[in-house]
Parts: structure tokens; C-alpha cells; sequence
């Protein structure tokens, strides 16, 4: 699993006396919102595992009661912040026997000065990264805000094509039947014509 500060998150409530919790949640595509996946409290934290204190890598251990996580941090410097953070924690919160930091860079258990740095930039990093979330979310509602207004204005295109299609063809229509008729006018015209030119002729060869 790839972890980025905002994946795994301690928290620490207002309340006497404090109560502390990691928790590991899960941010789903197109969500702006995280789902809690699962949540153990500070004490039942055992040990913390750098896995290597000779290089900075990304992979790191969380050993609880009964639970036992292996994690890949997004980089290196993710991993060494959130174990910073995560030991400054147990120091000042743990009511219990304190876990165990096994494998993590000495610089990594420093003083809480150090420490408190790093929660501030820790802070301002997830602050910055809600603060895109929102202007991504608002960004792609617009996009698809124009999407559908294109679409709209197609159809209403394709719409407004058709009745001119068909309008057309009805004038068309009605200039065929209204010369036909004429031509049917024009043909009783020449019947009747006819007809009395036909009957002169008879009575004329009847005298």
C-alpha cells in the first residue's frame, strides 16, 4: 500500500484527558472525501519499525494488539515526517508502557522542538492539499458545467437542423402540389375548351 500523509492521519481530541488515535483512511477517485478504513488507538500501538536506519526509504511497519501493518510512504521524506510526528505523540500522550522505534534514523527521535517544526510544515502541507482538493473539485464541476451546456447547445443545434430540414421540405412539398395544381387548372381549362369547341362542331354538321 502506498501511504501519503493524508492516508494515515493521528489524531488527538480537545477533551481532558486526551484521547489519541491513528487512524488509516482511503481517498476514492473522484471523491474529495476520505472513508475511514480502520482506527487503533495510541496505546495499543507496539512498535514502530524504520525497517532500515542505514538509508532513507519509504517502507516502514506499525506492529499493534492485534493488527500488523507494512506501508510504502509516497517518499522517504513523508515516511521520516509521520514518524517524527508519530513519536513525538507516544512521548506526550501514551498513558501506557511506551512503543518500541526500532530501525528509524536517531534524527527521526529528536527533540520535541524538532519535532514541533515538523508538525507545523506538517500542517501547512495538509492544509495545502485540502485547499486543492476543493480547487480541483470546483475546477472539474465547471468543466462539466461547460460539457453539459456544449452537449445542450449540439442538440439544440442538431434540433434546430432537423426543423429547418423538414420545414424545407414541407415548402418544398407544398410548391410541387401547388404547381400540379395549376397544371390540373389548366388541363380542365383545355377540356371544357375543348368540349364546347367539339360541340359547335356538331350542331354546325347537324344544320
Amino acid at each position: 500500500m502506498c501511504l501519503s500523509l493524508s492516508d494515515c492521519q493521528t489524531n488527538v481530541t480537545n477533551k481532558k484527558p486526551s484521547h489519541v488515535s491513528i487512524t488509516k483512511v482511503k481517498q476514492f477517485p473522484g471523491s474529495s472525501s476520505f472513508a475511514k478504513r480502520s482506527m487503533w488507538t495510541i496505546d495499543q500501538l507496539r512498535q514502530v519499525n524504520g525497517c532500515d536506519p542505514n538509508k532513507d526509504c519509504p517502507e516502514f511497519d506499525l506492529a499493534f494488539d492485534n493488527a500488523f501493518d507494512q506501508w510504502v510512504a509516497g517518499s522517504a521524506g513523508e515516511k521520516c515526517t509521520f514518524i517524527q510526528i508519530l513519536h513525538h505523540t507516544c512521548q506526550r500522550y501514551s498513558s501506557q508502557s511506551k512503543p518500541e522505534f526500532v530501525n528509524c534514523q536517531s534524527k527521526l527521535l529528536g527533540d520535541d522542538e524538532t519535532v514541533d517544526s515538523v508538525v507545523f510544515r506538517c500542517k501547512v502541507f495538509l492544509n495545502r492539499m485540502r485547499k486543492e482538493v476543493v480547487l480541483n473539485s470546483r475546477r472539474q464541476g465547471r468543466r462539466l458545467l461547460l460539457e453539459g451546456n456544449s452537449i445542450l447547445h449540439s442538440a439544440a443545434d442538431s434540433v434546430t437542423s432537423a426543423v429547418q430540414k423538414a420545414s424545407q421540405a414541407l415548402n418544398e412539398r407544398g410548391e410541387r402540389l401547388s404547381r400540379a395544381e395549376e397544371k390540373t387548372g389548366e388541363m380542365k381549362n383545355s377540356a371544357e375548351q375543348f368540349s364546347v369547341t367539339a360541340h359547335k362542331l356538331a350542331m354546325k354538321h347537324k344544320c
